[in-house]
């Protein structure tokens, strides 16, 4: 009984790092980039880092890309950019720099990345940029200070701009409108790219992402000037 208590140890003991790297693989994805930055005051150092943060953060963006299903130079995709980049470290799993190249006024560098692509995708549906459907029961929240406001008619207007959107907004919470500032929180249905858009295309905004927090997307509205 011993014998074959000690064979089942010795089994499970050579084939469990197999099973869990085969595990963890599934949540990575290695992706090969490149960086580049500029030489600037003859700092070869720094620009050197530069380059690599510029790597990583293609990787990120690569990997959500594919996420997504959406090219990272399409415009709809700006939002996701400015959110993730906030904390790049917290995707990237390993890195390797597998060539360095250093030019008169560009450093170069050939990385390859390996990207946390669970978390990253779980970060995508926390903030609502998955499609609601695999968002499942989480909503997100939006915080939009409007800015510029010449009247009260014009936070009227946004409000109202934002009740009539109601497949995407769930809840609008009390607002707050002080001198050419107005404050909402918003309760939307998981697709925080899908209010953007709205907020840019028919809203009258110029928008900003200033922070986000898990389910939590703060945007800032500067109201466009009429003829611009």
């Amino acid at each position: 009984m011993k014998k074959y208590l000690l064979l089942s140890i010795l089994v499970f003991i050579t084939f469990y790092p197999i099973y869990v790297q085969a595990q963890n693989e599934k949540d990575l994805l290695s992706l090969n980039v490149q960086g580049t930055a500029q030489i600037k005051r003859s700092d070869v150092a720094i620009a050197r880092e530069e380059a690599i943060q510029d790597a990583l953060e293609k990787a990120i963006l690569e990997a959500a890309s594919k996420i997504l299903s959406i090219p990272a130079k399409d415009e709809n995709f700006q939002l996701v950019k400015s959110v993730l980049l906030n904390e790049p470290d917290k995707y990237v799993h390993y890195y390797k720099i597998t060539e360095e190249n250093r030019q008169p006024q560009t450093f170069i560098v050939n990385v390859n990345v390996v990207v946390s692509f669970l978390v990253l995708k779980n970060d995508l549906n926390k903030m609502g940029f998955l499609n609601a459907p695999q968002m499942g029961k989480n909503n997100v929240k939006v915080f939009l200070n409007v800015n510029d406001l010449k009247k009260y008619s014009e936070y009227v207007r946004i409000k109202e701009f934002l009740q009539s959107r109601t497949k995407l907004v769930k809840n609008i919470f009390p607002s707050r409108f002080e001198w050419q500032h107005a404050h909402f929180e918003i309760e939307i249905y998981g697709n925080a790219q899908s209010l953007a858009n709205e907020l840019e295309e028919n809203g009258g905004c110029i928008l900003e992402i200033k922070q986000t927090e898990h389910d939590k997307v703060e945007m800032i509205c500067w109201q466009k000037v009429e003829g611009k």
